[in-house]
């Protein structure tokens, strides 16, 4: 993908159920902090998790390469 780039490590979120999994990701997401000049996706990925299609769980495979097509999700990068 476009926007694709090397893992820097794993983020693990649960919960009683889907929702709460995923709104404890989103909050760990929104609190983590990378030191140094590197670009992260986090800001995508806390809008990913948000849109309405994650939140219901009617995704499929071809979400996301449709959602980057599309650009549904805009990507926000601040200059390094």
């Amino acid at each position: 993908h476009e926007f694709a780039d090397s893992q820097f490590g794993h983020l693990f979120a649960r919960g009683e159920d889907r929702e709460e999994a995923r709104k404890t990701l989103v909050l760990a997401l929104s609190n983590l902090e990378v030191v140094g000049e590197i670009r992260t996706p986090i800001e995508y990925l806390v809008e990913l998790l948000r849109t309405e299609a994650f939140c219901r769980n009617s995704i499929d495979t071809s979400w996301l390469d449709g959602m980057i097509r599309e650009r549904t999700v805009k990507v926000k990068y601040e200059k390094l």
